[in-house]
């Protein structure tokens, strides 16, 4: 492509950076209308060692999709422990007050600069490998940050003003690396997963056996009454015989699932990264929406007749309702109004259905995003209920620390709007190893080998994209039926 958005941008960071020298931390913002690619495939294409985030939203009845990719760091806020939300939120607000914003007239519609990021799914210090890099919570303002939203898209430039002069020679070579990445997206492809990922790979992590017996205890503490539900976590450990590419298992997975939200976070050679079916939280203006998602059953010959069994399931419905119950509690006292449906609907995905209550509310006020994500999360639907009984006793017996997995993906701007989802259907992937996770809902009637069978479907998706879909052949895998 031409050199016409590089020339552009720096010519409105030139105009910008003439106005005044600006204060001490002064962040200056120029934007330029870019072409229209998907977000996950530019982050696919791009040959830039720059740290990467995304976030792909699906299209939704009523609004308009966003999509965000971003390349290195204009800035970063982090939290650790229970107060970590808080803390984000007031050093984000320092740092878009410090942040000058230059809009030419082609660009007075492009959404603004935005933090994007996530948390943990329970704070700890010090944390685990192989999650030691990313924060309890953590959140990154882009250096580039590429926004799409209703068939048009913008390019932003965020530098620190006492940073233009001697990086300029760095910016520009970003620049050259950020176009080639946009004129290669703009070519349509469809990236398939390499065959034989899985040969000669090493194995390692939860057993059928081992999560079999883990249902068993939680299923124990259910009929002791400790619990009303819990939701265990699987966790494998893949080591391959060649290094993965995260960046073209991002491209795969987002082309495969375009009804989820696509998300990526790059935190040193490590990269969370996943396609999420379940919304956590939204706020635009005071606008509140969310999803009630748990119930799952695995897709076949007669999906019909499998939706008919989880709509009618005893257990499915219980674990459900759960899930809504407590989301309804955390919301309703922050909203003036709030619809909450009856009984859930079918939300139907490549390789499962899930049961689906979407609610949405007024909120009383302007209450910042991460104040609702810290209201929900984690909802039942990732933890159990009660909450704090729920996530300790997932704390004594899980034998692999989650991380970021289970918790929430997503960004926020400067108004305190934000966008996130639950982090699941999800993998940690480095050039050298993929940690793959994947939960079940254990409610009364729970069966062990069944819920081994769900986990597997719901970790196929990334073992596909990775290229692994050829791991069947692992006795470990043959015993759930064959999954993936």
């Amino acid at each position: 492509m031409s050199s016409g958005l590089g020339t552009d941008l720096l010519a409105r960071l030139a105009r910008a950076t003439s106005r005044g020298a600006g204060s001490a931390g002064e962040i200056v913002a120029v934007v330029a209308p870019a072409p229209v690619v998907p977000a996950a495939r530019l982050v696919a294409a791009s040959a830039s060692a720059l740290p990467i985030v995304l976030f792909q939203a699906p299209r939704r009845e009523g609004e308009e999709p966003l999509e965000v990719a971003g390349f290195g760091e204009a800035a970063r806020v982090e939290g650790s422990g229970p107060g970590c939300l808080p803390s984000v939120t007031g050093a984000a607000r320092r740092i878009f007050a410090s942040l000058r914003e230059e809009r030419d007239a082609d660009a007075g519609g492009a959404p603004g600069p935005r933090f994007v990021g996530g948390l943990s799914f329970q704070t700890e210090s010090p944390r685990k490998e192989p999650w030691s890099a990313f924060a309890d919570a953590s959140f990154t303002l882009p250096r580039w940050l590429y926004v799409a939203r209703a068939g048009e898209a913008w390019l932003w430039l965020l530098v620190h003003t006492g940073d233009l002069a001697p990086e300029r020679s760095t910016i520009e070579a970003e620049l050259v690396s950020i176009e080639a990445a946009l004129g290669a997206a703009t070519r349509p492809s469809s990236p398939l997963p390499p065959r034989g990922a899985g040969e000669g790979a090493r194995i390692e992590g939860t057993s059928r056996e081992a999560f079999c017996s883990l249902v068993r205890e939680a299923l124990a503490a259910i009929r002791a009454r400790e619990l009303d539900k819990v939701v265990p976590v699987a966790a494998r450990r893949l080591s391959p015989a060649r290094p993965l590419d995260a960046r073209a298992a991002i491209a795969r997975i987002a082309e495969a699932y375009a009804e989820t939200t696509r998300f990526a976070v790059q935190r040193g050679d490590r990269v969370f990264l996943g396609a999420s079916p379940e919304r956590l939280v939204s706020r635009h203006g005071r606008v509140v929406s969310t999803d009630g998602l748990a119930g799952t059953t695995r897709r076949g010959e007669d999906d019909a007749a499998l939706v008919r069994a989880l709509l009618a399931s005893p257990k499915e419905r219980r674990e459900h309702a759960l899930v809504v119950e407590a989301i309804a509690s955390a919301l309703g006292p922050r909203c003036a109004s709030l619809d909450v449906p009856e009984g859930p609907t079918i939300r139907s995905l490549p390789n499962v259905h899930h049961l689906w209550t979407p609610i949405r509310g007024a909120l009383r006020d302007d209450t910042h995003v991460l104040s609702l994500v810290e209201a929900l999360h984690p909802t039942p639907a990732v933890s159990g209920a009660p909450r704090e009984r729920a996530k300790a006793w997932i704390a004594a017996h899980e034998p692999h620390a989650r991380g970021w997995y289970t918790g929430a993906v997503g960004w926020f701007d400067a108004a305190g709007d934000g966008d996130f989802v639950v982090a699941i259907r999800a993998g940690l992937v480095s050039p050298d190893e993929a940690w793959l996770y994947a939960g079940a809902g254990i409610v009364e009637g729970s069966d062990p080998p069944a819920e081994y069978a769900e986990i597997r479907a719901k970790q196929a998706p990334m073992l596909a994209a990775l290229g692994f879909g050829d791991i069947a052949a692992d006795p470990d895998l043959q015993a759930s039926n064959g999954l993936p």
